[in-house]
């Protein structure tokens, strides 16, 4: 049966570009009524911290801010080469990006011919799944089992390895769920990649990798598998979101390289006064900011967490790092109209479904909220059910 072409007006949608749609998370933020209160936002409420929001202001008046080369500072790349000291990385081996997402998008570009798997966690954000379709792959799932609170589960992730597959996403901590890749999960990753003959690359999306709450950092992918291709930045962070500066880097050269092409003609280059200002964010000022973020995200979590089970009778999983937990309504029914029912309350939430089957039930809850806000949206909340 021919594939039906998508066409309105005399224009004609291309391939890569059919079942690529708006997230569910965008859908419902734009049916948000006046004075909502915001549990769904994936984005730090705490402002920037002043010596970066200082410095940007000086760049922006006493320096010139032309293009800078297409892979982004050097002086930039050579900081970015210090957070993964176990790769000794060189400045060729990184691209600074606009924000995590750009640099997303252009791993999957340079990694994909038609046809090619990737393999995506679910429930996982679910711009992993549109951008592998624009880059003419094949999104395949491994599920994240909800009755073991989104853990990884080594088999369920061998299972959906094929001989088409390119390449595998992970993130830690993660969005939606909060959750982090133990060591053991990592180690178990690469030695099922390693047995397939290492033909298979390793997407890390570390974007909240300073965003935790255990005792130590989170382990990197690429402390345990070669053909790691890292994502990060610093939006979630140092609350930089606006400022959009992210980067891919990997010891996987060419894979650098080929990003680098993609990101000259996507965006030419990372705004210059952004990356002048993130100079600072290998500072001793910048480590006590994503210091005091994770204090205050942490007792957040606790607070709401708490909240929920108190007021509302529902079970949240024990976030580990990000600023997300996932909150178990299943027992109220459909997730998608439950949060609909709290949108005309005026408490904006995500239903799981956005970000996986396996989600199903449940609503990722965000805490970038001061406690009165996460009272009053709980009471709302209450209201409803």
């Amino acid at each position: 049966m021919k594939e039906k072409i998508q066409e309105t007006g005399g224009y004609r949608l291309p391939r890569r570009l059919q079942g690529v749609q708006t997230t569910l998370i965008r859908q419902i933020f734009e049916k948000a009524l006046p004075g909502s209160i915001n549990f769904g936002l994936g984005e730090p409420d705490l402002q920037t911290p002043e010596f970066l929001r200082r410095e940007a202001a000086r760049v922006t008046l006493e320096e010139h801010n032309g293009y800078t080369s297409h892979a982004g500072l050097l002086a930039l790349r050579e900081k970015i080469c210090t957070a993964y000291p176990h790769l000794n990385l060189n400045p060729n081996q990184v691209c600074v990006t606009v924000g995590s997402q750009e640099a997303m998008t252009a791993a999957f570009l340079a990694l994909l011919d038609d046809g090619d798997e990737v393999l995506i966690p679910n429930p996982s954000f679910p711009a992993y799944e549109n951008c592998v379709k624009l880059a003419g792959g094949v999104p395949v799932f491994y599920r994240l089992p909800a009755e073991k609170d989104f853990s990884f589960d080594p088999e369920e992730f061998e299972s959906k390895i094929t001989q088409k597959t390119k390449a595998a996403v992970v993130i830690s901590p993660s969005n939606p769920t909060g959750r982090i890749l133990s060591e053991q999960d990592l180690q178990q990753i690469a030695e099922i990649l390693k047995s397939k003959g290492e033909s298979i690359y390793l997407i890390s999306d570390e974007i909240y990798a300073d965003l935790y709450f255990t005792s130590e950092k989170p382990h990197s992918a690429s402390e345990f598998y070669e053909k790691t291709i890292i994502v990060s930045g610093l939006s979630k962070s140092l609350s930089m979101t606006g400022w959009r500066l992210g980067w891919i880097a990997s010891s996987q050269t060419e894979v650098v390289k080929s990003a680098l092409v993609i990101h000259g003609f996507l965006t030419v280059c990372t705004s210059t006064i952004s990356q002048k200002a993130a100079l600072l964010a290998w500072t001793e000022e910048a480590e006590k900011a994503k210091a005091e973020a994770r204090k205050i995200y942490s007792e957040r979590g606790e607070f709401l967490i708490e909240l929920f089970q108190k007021e509302l009778g529902v079970r949240c999983t024990k976030p580990e790092g990000a600023f997300y937990t996932m909150a178990d309504f299943r027992h109220f029914g459909d997730c998608l109209e439950l949060a609909e029912r709290f949108l005309q309350n005026r408490v904006i939430t995500v239903p799981g479904i956005a970000f996986g089957s396996e989600a199903r039930g449940f609503l990722r809850i965000s805490f970038c909220n001061d406690y009165e806000k996460i009272r009053e949206g709980v009471r709302r909340m209450k209201e409803v059910l």
